[in-house]
């Protein structure tokens, strides 16, 4: 018994050993990270290109210049690093990345791992392959084609790059051109208020060039003069990244001399050569007073710098000899405010000049005692501080002064005087002013003249608006006389309204005195027509003499009807007369005006707004604002553009008027009071049934459904008694969110791709055959598994977002991409149905272009509604592009393809329609199909340089097809030619045999060609003849996880028959007579760009020695033995198990 139990255990123990080692816990390799152990960098160098693309020679580099920089690695001799093995670095952050990079380490015998260098993270990664299994001393050159980031460079133009390497850290100092406008700058500062000089700077070579025997040379203009002997300061200056300065320590003298020699200031620099910047400063004295505008132009010259000038214009602001002006107006006491700046330049005046006469209108009287001096403190701004009250007859004297109807006086001070002084003073009118009057006054010293106006006005008489009830439709009115305070006998004051609209209303007429207090009836007479009527005034007389101010107050009612003449405001005129002191008679007049709101004046209004997820208007219509009585209403209302009216949408409401004029909306009215209707001209017409009053709102929706939406719609509506028109045009326009748009074309980087997006009638017009034509520029490639049809949503601001599902291609539109035979593509989509509904397109096109390289997208819009539309629409990308591609420069290359038949070679072959890929990473871009021609051949023309790979997809009649890949590199811009033969189809010999059964066919390996096996059956089985793709159109490979990149599966080539695919043949088997495909031009690596002399190219790898033998790979030796020691166990345990059993039943 306990031996049998032993024999079970073993069993389940070798099991369990069995399953183990198969579901994974054997020992596996990892992949190790170098980077842990070591930095196998051993150098790092770098080149500077400029605009032109050759190698910068000078010490200082623009910002964003194009750098290579190579990597140099090594791996240590005898090193343990294995297969799947990686190297990780980070690329310093002050080099920008415009996409991801994937390359290959590449030998002269075969590949040693791959690279990529991601754009986010700037992380490097090499892996390594078997390559370094087998090789010893394995070291190469790591290239990544990049520019310096002006975003992460900021600060200072000396900038300090590390780059870790396998010693340390390998610093390199990079100089960084400023972004400065030009290499010198000239300024120049007035020394203050009356400023006596100005101090110059000029800051020289700011772009920091190398310059040799460097001088800076000034003309000194007119009115300025330097200092004997001349002193010039320079000082060292500090250049930040974005221009701005800092001035640094001043210059030893011995490193300049400076001379003024024939009106020129000259400062040359001693060193031989100077790479820094700096300032030079000095100042000049202000000769000419009287000048207040000085130019000084310095020039910079030397050895390797092209002259360069600068200019700066100095206002020196000074304060006049002498000014004058009205400081004020006192209208109740027609009192004149006057003000006198005497000396503000601060000049030296003798006693004997220090004279003012000052004249004015003899209607003008100076008031008594009203003189006063002051000194004034100006800053350096020239703003003026009154300082102390000087004391006449001490510090100066005023005597009387007149000339021809002038009269004044004079002002002279008792002492020389040097600094600034302000005179006030006031003057009033002599006699009582009844008309507007324009008074002059003039200042004179010992040399200038100086004039001042001021415009009194009459306080006689006065009238203006006080406010409007547009509710009750009434104005007020306030006439205030006497405001000069002026005896006046038998006054009567005359009201009258000489263009109609205004009718008096006699109980709110209110007089007061100046107190305010309300005059008695008793004490005046109103005079008016009874009973009251419109544009007809009134008039009031004072019973007694008056000798203060008084205000009258009335209202009127207010009606447009009334007026007469062609005004639509309303005026308000007033007279008055009466007897002066001197008994003579007197009359003055004023005015008022009122002017009334637009929908007073139009008696109506209107507006609308547009509701984009509807495609409906809503439009309010105000009509009858004044409330007119009117007996036959009907409105009328003129739907442009199309509109529809949108069926029971319409309502009509009561309008409430507030006092200040804003209308608001009532209660709705019943339907029976009005009935409307849209006739043949798309007129909507609302009648009432009876006569109104009173104001209204009439609301409705259109639609604009099925038609072609514009930038706006207008509308007008009028208001109509019968056939009398009893409003203005009543016009609205609305603002449609993008109306009239059929096209947006946007587009951004993304890496190496840009992602398009074109928002294609957001104006939501509808259209009928809709076509998009989208022509792209040259230098990229369309991709066309990207493109991507969305429908949208609306907000009802128009808005417009992707919602739902995409368009199904072939079902709800067709897309064709062209390529010409000069490789230019363009597509066409075109919609299968009428569109009335924005849509957004989003696709991707490769970029095959130079960093700063412009690519262009050029779209129009194409379609048919009751017109012909048609719209264009483009986006312009200035593109960066980090590494190689083959696409670095604008060489273009074709590729010729001639077909043959494979036994006899003399044979071309037509018909035979071939589809080219270009390898992109691990994707591959289609880029045409074509077919060859009787001659047998086709090109492919202006092709970018890089890898491709090229396949059939149809033979050609009677052959079969070629399902070979065939990889193509286009170095150069000759012309590549490349042979293809194909075997003519073997037809089936006939056989009585059974047909064989066909055994499924293996899924054919990603590096394999599927094969026929033989059957054995001696009859050949019969070939399935391939089935031919559609002329023109390319094979698109299905990608999948086991497929290597590179290698596509073409399904249709696969041939069908008994047996399973076994084994792998090559892509370029001699037997079938198909020549080496790959083709080069010159010695260029794959995936690389020559940017420099030097030939080191991206990802290349140095092998100094032999490939030494093929060794075992640890821990990957077979399991073979494992296995089979198992099996032998379980057999063991098995007999034992039997052996043991059978004893037991003997016994």
């Amino acid at each position: 018994m306990l031996k049998k139990r032993i024999s079970v255990m073993l069993v389940i123990l070798m099991l369990v050993a069995q399953y183990a080692y198969g579901i994974g816990f054997a020992p596996q390799v990892k992949a190790a990270a170098i980077d842990q152990e070591r930095n196998i960098i051993t150098i790092v160098s770098m080149a500077v290109y400029g605009a032109d693309g050759q190698t910068v020679t000078d010490s200082v580099y623009e910002q964003d210049a194009n750098v290579t920089l190579d990597y140099t690695w090594s791996l240590p001799k005898a090193h343990p690093y294995k297969q799947g093995d990686t190297f990780t670095f980070q690329l310093p952050e002050q080099f920008q990345l415009f996409n991801d990079i994937n390359g290959s380490l590449v030998s002269e015998d075969g590949d040693v791992g791959t690279f990529t260098v991601e754009q986010l993270s700037h992380q490097v990664t090499m892996s390594f392959n078997d390559y370094i299994e087998t090789h010893d001393d394995v070291q190469g050159t790591l290239r990544i084609n990049t520019k310096f980031d002006k975003q992460k460079i900021s600060g200072s133009t000396v900038q300090q790059i590390l780059f870790p390497v396998s010693g340390g850290v390998q610093t390199v100092t990079v100089n960084f051109k400023p972004s400065v406008g030009s290499t010198i700058e000239k300024r120049g500062i007035p020394q203050g208020f009356n400023a006596d000089y100005i101090l110059w700077s000029v800051d020289v070579n700011k772009s920091l060039k190398t310059v040799g025997n460097a001088v800076v040379t000034d003309p000194i203009p007119t009115g300025l003069s330097l200092s004997t002997p001349v002193t010039v300061s320079v000082y060292q200056l500090s250049i930040q990244l974005d221009g701005s300065v800092t001035q640094g320590a001043l210059l030893d003298t011995s490193k300049y001399s400076s001379e003024f020699t024939e009106g020129s200031l000259n400062v040359r620099f001693t060193d031989p050569a100077i790479s820094s910047a700096y300032r030079i400063e000095y100042s000049t004295a202000i000769t000419d007073e009287h000048q207040l505008s000085f130019t000084n132009t310095a020039t910079f010259t030397g050895d390797g710098q092209v002259p360069a000038s600068s200019s700066a214009t100095v206002q020196v602001e000074r304060g006049g000899s002498l000014n004058k002006y009205s400081s004020g107006y006192d209208w109740s006491n027609q009192i004149i405010s006057w003000a006198i700046e005497y000396n503000y330049n601060k000049k030296t005046i003798p006693q004997g000049n220090a004279v003012l006469k000052d004249l004015f209108n003899d209607s003008q009287a100076l008031v008594a005692d009203s003189i006063k001096v002051y000194t004034v403190q100006l800053d350096s701004a020239g703003t003026a501080t009154l300082g102390n009250l000087l004391t006449k007859d001490l510090d100066y004297t005023v005597v009387a002064a007149s000339d021809v109807s002038k009269s004044g006086f004079t002002l002279q001070f008792k002492q020389d005087i040097t600094s600034p002084y302000r005179i006030e003073y006031k003057t009033k009118a002599v006699k009582r002013v009844f008309e507007d009057t324009t008074i002059t006054n003039t200042v004179t010293d010992s040399t200038y003249t100086e004039q001042a106006t001021r415009l009194i006005r009459s306080a006689i008489l006065y009238k203006n608006l006080t406010d409007v009830d547009y509710q009750n439709k009434t104005v007020g009115w306030k006439v205030t006389l006497n405001s000069d305070n002026y005896p006046m006998g038998q006054v009567e004051i005359t009201e009258s309204f000489p263009f109609g609209g205004l009718k008096f209303i006699p109980e709110s007429l209110v007089i007061r005195n100046s107190n305010g207090s309300i005059l008695k009836p008793a004490d005046y007479i109103l005079v008016y027509n009874t009973p009251v009527q419109s544009n007809k005034g009134f008039k009031v007389v004072f019973k007694s003499a008056i000798s203060e101010t008084y205000t009258i107050s009335y209202r009127t009612d207010f009606n447009k009807d009334w007026i007469w003449s062609n005004t639509e405001n309303f005026n308000n005129k007033v007279r008055m007369d009466w007897i002066d002191t001197s008994e003579v008679p007197r009359t003055t007049e004023a005015e008022g005006l009122f002017i009334p709101r637009v929908e007073a004046k139009s008696n109506g209004l209107k507006f609308g707004s547009y509701n984009a997820s509807t495609k409906e208007l809503a439009w309010t219509l105000g009509v009858n604002y004044n409330s007119k009585t009117i007996a036959e209403p009907e409105v009328v209302d003129i739907l442009k553009s199309g509109q529809t009216l949108v069926p029971e949408s319409l309502k009509v409401y009561t309008m409430n008027v507030a006092k200040n004029g804003d209308p608001t909306k009532g209660v709705e009215v019943n339907s029976s009071k009005y009935t409307y209707s849209v006739n043949g001209n798309n007129e909507l017409k609302v009648s009432f049934t009876d006569a109104i009053q009173s104001a209204y709102y009439i609301e409705f929706h259109t639609s604009l459904e099925g038609k072609v939406i514009g930038t706006a719609i207008d509308n007008k509506a009028n208001l109509y008694d019968g056939t009398k028109k009893v409003s203005k045009d009543l016009n609205a326009s609305v603002k449609i969110p993008y109306g009239d748009e059929y096209l947006l074309k946007n587009g951004v980087q993304n890496g190496e791709k840009i992602d398009w997006s074109i928002q294609i009638n957001r104006s939501q017009s509808t259209v009928m055959n809709a076509l998009i034509k989208d022509t792209p520029s040259a230098n990229q490639i369309l991709l066309q598994d990207s493109f991507h049809l969305y429908p949208t949503t609306l907000a009802e601001n128009g808005d417009v977002t992707k919602n739902g599902p995409e368009l199904t291609q072939g079902i709800d539109y067709s897309l064709e991409i062209k390529t010409d035979v000069d490789g230019k593509q363009s597509f066409d989509l075109s919609f299968a149905k009428e569109i009335s509904k924005p849509y957004i397109l989003d696709y991707q096109s490769l970029i095959m272009a130079n960093t700063g390289d412009k690519v262009i997208n050029t779209v129009r819009f194409s379609g048919f509604n009751v017109i012909e539309i048609s719209k264009d629409s483009s986006k312009e990308i200035i593109v960066g592009v980090s590494s190689g591609s083959g696409s670095g420069s604008g060489v273009r290359g074709s590729l010729m393809i001639k077909k043959l038949d494979a036994e006899d070679n003399l044979k071309t072959l037509g018909d035979a329609t071939f589809a080219l890929y270009r390898l992109n990473g691990s994707d591959r871009v289609f880029i045409n199909s074509l077919t060859t021609d009787s001659a047998g051949t086709a090109t492919f023309n202006k092709l970018w340089l890089g890898n491709y790979v090229l396949m059939e997809t149809t033979a050609p009649s009677g052959y079969v097809l070629d399902p070979t890949e065939h990889p193509v590199s286009i170095h150069s811009s000759s012309t590549n030619q490349l042979v293809i033969t194909n075997q003519k189809a073997v037809e089936p010999t006939p056989t009585a045999t059974p047909e064989p059964t066909i055994a499924p066919t293996a899924t054919p390996s990603a590096s394999s060609e599927p094969t026929v096996t033989p059957s054995t059956e001696p009859t050949v089985a019969p070939t399935s003849t391939p089935t031919s793709g559609t002329p023109g159109g390319p094979v698109t490979p299905t990608p999948t996880s086991s497929l290597v990149p590179g290698v596509i599966i073409n399904d249709p080539a696969v041939p069908t028959g008994p047996g399973n695919t076994t084994g792998q043949e090559s892509a370029t088997s001699e037997e079938e007579g198909t020549p080496d495909l790959v083709i080069t031009d010159e010695n260029v690596p794959l995936g690389e760009v020559d940017i420099v002399d030097e030939e080191v190219p991206k990802g290349t790898v140095n092998n100094n020695t032999s490939s030494a033998p093929q060794l075992p790979k640890t821990g990957e030796s077979s399991p073979a033995p494992l296995y089979m020691t198992g099996i032998g166990l379980i057999a063991i345990g098995f007999t034992l198990n039997r052996v043991f059993r059978r004893k037991g039943n003997l016994k």
